[in-house]
């Protein structure tokens, strides 16, 4: 008989490489449908596969009246903003560099739970700190100075936006991951980061002549697979295999950009990235390792 993690196992890879493979999606979509409106139409989609998921999973589970606040607070930082920023970082850099930049997201909240709850700070996770951040000084070039004069430091400033306002979200979402299950808080985040996009759509313009098949499929892969499906098959894998890890496979997430980007879009895979993704990926598995049993919250950030 087959071992009971088998499939979970399969699950879980099968996870990290549409989500992986998500930033290449990205950044072939907002050179013709601007960032924000790709966010809205992403949401669009995974919020109508949502409802359904969670008709058939959890029907009688509605939110409470006093939580419609928090909820839409959530949905615009941990979706509206985060895909805001995330999108048009993404249109200024490559997708390999994006994605070692969203690899940081643990370390950052490391930080914010260190100073914000004052979890204590052992000398291994003040390591992985500062090997994260050298890890980030050697993918964005090194020189500081021209990245400012460039677009890509704008880039950058806009991955560095989605990784704070994930984090802020984080903190946001963790009284209600004591009340509602997390196909439950997805759903009403995902529907209120959706709506909250509407007011920022109308400052963009959308050349629809430009649109090809190509660009539809890839939308609805971000939709489909990225934001409904791989979040499905994630909570099936940390339900059998448990979030410390199910977090280290997903440390392999910027590998299977990286590797992706370079076969697909031609990406070029310079020394300080490479050095740079390891130094990232080594830092973030340390900080996953020290995860025990905390609720999880919920990973909708690909």
């Amino acid at each position: 008989m087959a071992d009971k993690n088998t499939l979970p196992i399969v699950v879980l890879i099968f996870t990290v490489i549409i989500w992986g493979i998500s930033f290449l999606s990205i950044e072939i979509v907002v050179e013709t449908i601007p960032p924000i409106t790709l966010g809205f139409y992403r949401f669009v989609i995974a919020s109508v596969l949502l409802f359904f998921i969670k008709r058939i999973k959890e029907k009688e589970v509605r939110m409470k009246k006093k939580d419609i606040s928090l909820f839409a607070v959530a949905g615009f930082l941990g979706v509206t903003l985060y895909f805001i920023f995330e999108n048009n970082g993404i249109m200024l850099l490559d997708a390999s560099t994006a994605s070692l930049i969203i690899a940081t997201i643990p370390i950052f909240s490391l930080i914010s739970e260190s100073i914000i709850f004052k979890v204590k700070m052992t000398g291994l996770k003040i390591i992985s700190i500062i090997l994260s951040f050298i890890g980030v000084y050697l993918v964005v070039g090194g020189d500081i100075n021209s990245l400012i004069n460039s677009g890509k430091g704008v880039g950058y400033i806009m991955m560095f936006g989605a990784v704070i306002s994930w984090v802020i979200y984080s903190l946001v979402t963790k009284p209600l991951s004591r009340k509602y299950s997390q196909l439950v808080i997805v759903y009403y985040q995902t529907l209120f980061g959706t709506i909250l996009f509407i007011p920022f759509i109308f400052f963009e313009t959308v050349k629809w002549s430009e649109v090809t098949g190509n660009i539809i499929l890839n939308v609805l892969y971000l939709g489909i697979f990225c934001s409904a499906i791989g979040y499905v098959t994630y909570v099936y894998a940390i339900k059998h295999l448990g979030i410390a890890v199910s977090s280290i496979y997903l440390n392999a997430l910027p590998l299977v950009t990286l590797i992706a980007a370079f076969f697909i879009l031609n990406e070029e895979i310079t020394l300080n990235k490479a050095l740079g993704g390891m130094l990232i990926v080594i830092s973030v598995t340390v900080v996953n390792l020290k995860i025990k049993r905390k609720k999880v919250i919920p990973t909708t950030h690909t």
